[in-house]
């Protein structure tokens, strides 16, 4: 009971439609009994979570057609065990077959009624459907159990004495198996049900009941009393049309049949009529979810199911198949063919006539396919129509043109539709000549299908422009000449008439299309269109008579040599323009705007304006001056460090580029110091008429700094010579001299015996120098000196300990230890010297232990031992 209770109040999807029955069990003393049984139909799965549990008991509450009162309440329990349905039939031809599976819970009972005049309702309500229904709107609200959604309603209809027979049975629907609809394609469903009466039976679709409440029992509550209210339908369904109008159900035989829709789960309810001769005895209902999905069949046959454009004996066929097949075709006139292409197929009928087309799909296989269509074939037939009388306030007239070139056939049908798409009553049907109220102006996508007796079927379209008044252009408005005349123009698109005004003013032809008018004086003239349904439309023409043109040009100026220009000039009007040379009266322009490129050292230009007879002219003069002649000097090189003098020449003003290394950048002559290769811009004007400004470049070569090296200071022995080293040039200057055998060579040799410091000058072949100095200082050696404490405080104050070796040649090692015998540094480098760290941490204070070996320079080994003091 807790599983059903959480299932309904939960609004679990479980109901997939139901039905309800009965049979006559007998009659006594007024009363009569019947067998009625319920069948609901579940999905299939385990209840909990969105799929709830066939319940165990349910209600089945019988309201009297006579007064609508409850005339009894009964609880049976479910007859036996659910019965589960997952065979289906389905095709063995599809790729992609899914699972089909639901249970059948089937409740019955004995009810003992009164007979009355009107009969009794019995019903059954549960409160929810199936989720996600395509042709119905889910009216659940998320967490409020009184509106649960669409529920379900399911009624047996007990006769009376004044409404059916009583003694009689209901219907039964026969099956409740299952079928596989695939979307888009046809089907067919066999919805039949058996009569025990054996009455006629006649088929319809009808509307899905809604209603039913929540419980917290599992056992759904009670039903209200009739009249009961259909679930909402999405458009474009409804319960005549459950899967569209494409789908439709056989009056006669229950089979439901045609187009399936797109994938989705869909309510269809079907009504069975129950007759005994001309009496109508009841109503029998019964509705299911059908499961329409998406299918692949291994091979689908395709094409146009009917060629009715009757164009003539040959009929271009469209194979729109499963590609890569053998396709058989039977033309109907017993001509056949078999082709493994599915390219369009013409073929050629030898007389007229509706022949029925079969194409088969793989032939000789068990799932091969096939398609019909109904093809006629007749002469030429064209649609067409014309219209006439396109203005808002006439109607339109439109008529059809459509022609025939059949003998035996004629034109029977036409359906036109005039485009109005905020109107629902701008069609009409079956008149060859119709008119049209057209409520607005603007275009309008007319169609007519025109449909012959032998079945021939085209449509033809145009698109109609609806005006509110007629089309109509004229002559803009233009100057005159005031010695001459004017010929003016109005046109339409329709036929009609034209009248002007002042018709008595300077004009001839008032009343036709292109009269001529010569006013002397600024006039408007007034063009009046009146087309042949009477719709008018009018328009003004303003002439603009000139006795005098106005037209000036540029003032005159001086220009720079080369320069294009662009000659302007302004006008009191739209006239024709010419530009001359005056040099040599030659024609360089016809636009109001002109380029040209004025020849040194002077031009001069007109431009003349013309309005029939009557003419005017302006001029403008150039002196055509040279731009200054820029110079910014000879590409140079400099040595590195050094300054050079720029000089330009050329102009009035100069600026140079970049100014970062410039004394003076807008000089004529500035001081450049730049540290590398580079390119000086200057840029020159003058005040002589051509302010353009004119650049010229510089290049300043910088040779690189000269390498200058005296050697490293050194420790030496005292009272031994020292040959000096120096590099970087082709020249060298040692001082002072002192001690030096030789000062002008790279490698003096020095005997003096006290510290000193020796500068050395360096120089290049292109006579760039450099200085760099070494300082020896003298010490008693050879011999290796250590001190005995050092302070690595970062203070720049003995913050390394390291040996001096005096006149060792080289190092073999040098090596310092803790107290213990730890390595703490190693090295073998030449005054190179541990920093008192440790893998990158301070070492501890405290007195470490140093070994160190070098070579000196007579060849022997010296080794020295001792301790060091760390201290921060």
């Amino acid at each position: 009971m807790i599983c059903f209770a959480c299932v309904f109040t939960a609004r679990a999807s479980h109901i997939i439609g139901g039905e309800m029955y009965y049979k006559f069990l007998g009659s006594s003393n007024g009363q009569t009994q019947y067998l009625v049984t319920l069948k609901l139909f579940r999905i299939c799965g385990n209840p909990g979570g969105n799929v709830a549990a066939m319940p165990p008991s349910v209600y089945f509450t019988i309201y009297s057609k006579d007064n609508g009162a409850q005339s009894g309440n009964y609880q049976f329990d479910r007859k036996g065990p659910i019965q589960t349905v997952s065979s289906a039939l389905i095709d063995p031809c599809i790729v992609n077959p899914p699972s089909v599976c639901f249970e059948i819970g089937i409740f019955e009972g004995t009810i003992t009624v009164p007979d009355n005049d009107q009969g009794y309702t019995v019903a059954f309500q549960s409160c929810c459907r199936d989720n996600f229904i395509e042709n119905v709107v889910d009216t659940h609200v998320p967490n409020d159990n009184s509106r649960p959604g669409n529920g379900a309603t399911y009624i047996a209809e007990l006769p009376g004495k004044n409404n059916g027979i009583i003694g009689s049975s209901s219907p039964v629907f026969a099956k409740d198996q299952a079928v596989v609809i695939c979307a888009g394609k046809k089907f067919t469903y066999d919805f039949s049900a058996v009569d025990p009466d054996g009455d006629r039976l006649e088929y319809s679709f009808c509307d899905a009941y809604g209603g039913g409440q929540t419980t917290n029992t599992g056992i759904p509550p009670p039903a209200v009393g009739p009249p009961y209210n259909s679930v909402p339908y999405k458009n474009p369904y409804d319960g005549e049309n459950p899967l569209g109008d494409a789908a439709t159900i056989n009056p006669q035989t229950g089979v439901i049949s045609g187009i399936a829709p797109p994938a989705g789960k869909y309510v269809i309810t079907v009504c069975v009529k129950e007759y005994r001769g001309n009496q109508l005895l009841g109503v029998h209902r019964k509705d299911f979810h059908i499961t329409v999905t998406t299918c692949t069949r291994l091979v689908t046959a395709a094409m146009p199911d009917k060629y009715a454009d009757c164009n003539g004996y040959t009929i271009n066929f469209l194979n729109n198949s499963t590609p890569g097949k053998t396709y058989f075709w039977d033309f109907g006139d017993g001509d056949t063919l078999t082709t493994t292409s599915t390219d369009t197929l013409k073929h050629t009928y030898k007389q007229e006539g509706v022949y029925t087309v079969k194409l088969i799909v793989d032939r000789s296989s068990s799932c091969g396919d096939s398609a019909l269509a109904t093809v006629y074939v007749y002469p030429l037939f064209n649609p067409d129509f014309s219209v006439s009388g396109l203005c808002t306030t006439k109607p339109t007239q439109f008529r059809n043109t459509s022609t025939t070139s059949s003998r035996t056939d004629a034109i029977d049908y036409y359906r036109w539709d005039f485009g109005d798409t905020n109107a629902t009553n701008d069609t009409a049907l079956l008149a060859s000549n119709p008119t049209y109220q057209y409520p607005a102006a603007g275009k309008y996508n007319v169609e007519l299908l025109v449909r012959t007796k032998n079945g021939c079927e085209r449509t033809y379209y145009d698109t109609v422009t609806i005006y509110d008044k007629p089309p109509l252009t004229t002559t803009s408005d233009t100057p005159l000449c005031h010695n001459d005349a004017l010929q003016l123009h109005a046109s339409s698109l329709q036929p009609g008439t034209y009248a002007w005004t002042p018709s008595h003013y300077f004009i001839t032809g008032a009343n036709t299309a292109t009269p001529i008018v010569n006013p002397k004086v600024d006039t408007a003239y007034t063009v009046t269109f009146t087309d042949n349904t009477g719709c008018v439309n009018s328009q003004r023409v303003a002439i603009d008579v000139k006795d005098t043109l106005l037209v000036r040009t540029s003032p005159d100026s001086t220009v720079c040599t080369g320069d294009t220009l662009q000659l302007k000039a302004i006008t009191d009007g739209a006239y024709q323009f010419t530009w001359l040379n005056l040099a040599n009266n030659s024609v360089v322009g016809n636009a109001l705007t002109t380029s040209v490129v004025p020849p040194p050292p002077a031009a001069s230009y007109a431009i003349q304006v013309t309005l029939g007879s009557c003419s005017s002219r302006d001029t403008i003069n150039f002196k055509v001056v040279d731009p200054p002649h820029a110079y910014a000097g000879e590409d140079t090189t400099i040595c590195y460090g050094d300054a050079v003098t720029l000089r330009a020449t050329g102009g009035s003003s100069y600026t140079w580029t970049p100014t970062a290394v410039l004394s003076t950048p807008t000089r004529s002559v500035t001081l450049a110091k730049p540290l590398t290769t580079t390119d000086f811009i200057v840029t020159v004007t003058d005040i002589l008429g051509c302010p353009k400004p004119v650049n010229d470049t510089v290049q300043i070569g910088v040779t690189p700094p000269v390498p200058a090296f005296a050697g490293n200071d050194t420790i030496l022995i005292k009272d031994q010579p020292f040959r000096l080293h120096a590099t970087g040039g082709s020249r060298y200057l040692w001082t002072p001299g002192e001690g030096l055998n030789n000062p002008n060579i790279d490698t003096p040799l020095t005997n003096i015996n006290r510290d000193i410091t020796y500068y050395v000058t360096v120089y290049t072949v292109d006579g760039c120098y450099a200085t760099d100095d070494i300082h020896l200082r003298f010490i008693v050696g050879p011999d290796i000196y250590i001190p005995t404490a050092f302070s690595p405080n970062g203070d720049g104050q003995n913050d390394i300990f390291r040996p001096l070796p005096v006149g060792i040649v080289h190092m073999d090692f040098f090596r310092v230890f803790d107290r213990w015998g730890k390595a703490m540094y190693s090295n073998t480098e030449y005054l190179k010297g541990w920093d008192g760290t440790l893998n990158g941490s301070p070492a501890a204070v405290g007195t470490y232990v140093w070994v160190v070996q070098g070579q000196d320079i007579h060849g022997n080994t010296l080794l020295r031992k001792g301790t060091v003091t760390l201290i921060r």
